[in-house]
């Protein structure tokens, strides 16, 4: 919900000779709320170019009924059964797959972001859907590790665990996108160093590890001018001991972003399947994490998840 009366839909129902038993509304400078269409009124070509511009489209909280009777009758599959959250979310990870790819490819093409930045607009509507359950996205989530797919994942967990905890819709996206895009500078590296199977040697970790300020110097050719978002990116190796790295930071100099990305990296790294080593369960996953990793990780944080989990 927004503002207390206004609650998020989803923005691809839009189709123009339409016309929705409820008013649609959206943010108007981020801050101040206005109608876009009245109730029954007709969607035109004309009406559409207003609906892209907007970034969200919301219902009021007392015609959320009729929207949700809408997306009932009318979103529905071959089986005549409603769409389910997993078949929809099922088409976004689909597409945030080919978009993380495309970036990776080429990091600095100002379209590719643009296109990142759309699919941390579907992964926020997703966390923050009535039906939505951390075990849908895991099901559908790709557990073979890939650079982007694996960005995909941290940025799926992230959110869910920053929901869990309450954060609001700005800092979901803030840190939707920095998580998305915690990665973006191992497409700096040599590929030979970022899939070699097994141990790096002293020196190509040298250079693994300037990935994340790879990524902030990527970010910055973008125009991300977010100190959030930047420190998300940059910080996401940092360890609460002081032992983490670019910048050796301890406890809670670490930036909340960077310390639920840490968390969510370490986790589908342990939990997706390698050429060299299998897939944890979640559950030995986030046992080791608390046993063997707890000078590195937040603890209170990582408690959240494995209650989030529950």
């Amino acid at each position: 919900m927004e503002n207390g009366n206004y609650i998020l839909i989803d923005k691809s129902i839009i189709a123009e000779g339409c016309a929705y038993d409820f008013s649609i509304y959206y943010f108007h400078n981020k801050s101040k709320i206005k109608k876009l269409q009245n109730k029954g009124v007709v969607i035109d070509s004309d009406d559409l170019l207003y609906f892209e511009q907007a970034n969200k489209l919301y219902v009021h909280a007392h015609e959320h009924s009729s929207y949700k009777k809408f997306m009932q009758e009318n979103f529905v599959g071959k089986s005549g059964n409603p769409v389910s959250f997993a078949s929809k979310f099922n088409s976004i990870y689909k597409n945030a797959s080919k978009a993380l790819n495309d970036l990776f490819d080429n990091p600095e093409k100002l379209s590719n972001y643009k296109e990142s930045k759309k699919i941390v607009n579907e992964l926020v509507e997703s966390v923050l859907d009535d039906d939505f359950a951390i075990k849908s996205l895991m099901e559908i989530a790709t557990h073979d590790y890939y650079t982007h797919t694996h960005s995909i994942n941290v940025s799926i967990y992230a959110l869910s665990l920053g929901n869990f905890l309450s954060l609001s819709t700005k800092e979901l996206e803030e840190l939707g996108e920095a998580a998305l895009l915690h990665d973006l500078g191992k497409s700096k590296i040599d590929s030979n160093i970022i899939n070699k199977k097994g141990s790096l040697t002293i020196q190509e970790f040298k250079i693994m590890k300037k990935h994340p300020s790879f990524g902030v110097s990527i970010g910055l050719k973008l125009g991300i001018k977010n100190k959030n978002i930047l420190e998300g990116i940059k910080y996401h190796h940092e360890k609460m001991d002081g032992s983490g790295y670019p910048n050796g930071l301890y406890n809670d100099e670490i930036p909340l972003y960077a310390k639920i990305i840490c968390i969510c990296d370490i986790f589908d790294a342990l939990t997706s399947q390698r050429s060299y080593k299998q897939a944890m369960t979640s559950y030995e996953a986030l046992k080791l994490m608390k046993v063997e990793m707890n000078r590195h990780i937040d603890l209170k944080l990582l408690n959240k998840m494995i209650l989030m989990f529950k």
